[in-house]
């Protein structure tokens, strides 16, 4: 069953997303290659920006509603009702270990070390990162705010399969 804890193991992820997501909306967001090339991770300056635009109404929108709500802070969908989501989504025990180990796997606290600090990151890594979020962040589909991070992580992935893995 599904608690507290819980919660806030689940808004830290969504957290992460969050921050993966402004990150990768700024001009000095870079990916690189198996070469050791680097691009950025939204080369069009004008899909950029708007991407930008778009990160930033999700964050103050969307993101809020997530955050607050694995809080334990939202009136609308209080903690019991949230706690109910996670547990009937797998986001408690021996599910939610494995999950959150294969996020890990996929280059969490790899991508998240370039987020917090700078740097590059593999294009590969975080095309990895980005796939295996998709059936956490499915999962969270509960939880008020979390479709929309999903879609906007959504975009930016089929954005960055427009790309070549290596270039000529």
């Amino acid at each position: 069953m599904a608690d507290y804890d819980d919660m806030l193991i689940v808004r830290q992820l969504v957290d992460d997303v969050l921050l993966v997501l402004r990150w990768s909306a700024q001009p000095d967001a870079a990916v690189g290659d198996d070469s050791g090339a680097e691009r950025a991770v939204l080369p069009d300056e004008d899909l950029r920006r708007r991407f930008a635009s778009a990160v930033e109404q999700l964050v103050a929108n969307q993101g809020a509603e997530a955050l607050r709500a694995l809080s334990g802070e939202s009136r609308e969908f209080p903690a019991d009702t949230v706690i109910d989501a996670l547990g009937s989504a797998g986001w408690d025990g021996a599910m939610r270990d494995f999950k959150l180990a294969v996020i890990e796997l996929a280059g969490r606290s790899e991508v998240m070390g370039v987020v917090r600090g700078g740097g590059t990151i593999g294009r590969r890594i975080f095309r990895t990162l980005l796939a295996a979020l998709n059936a956490a962040l499915a999962s969270l589909s509960a939880i008020p705010g979390a479709s929309a991070i999903q879609e906007l992580k959504d975009f930016l992935e089929k954005v960055l399969e427009q790309e070549p893995d290596e270039q000529p």
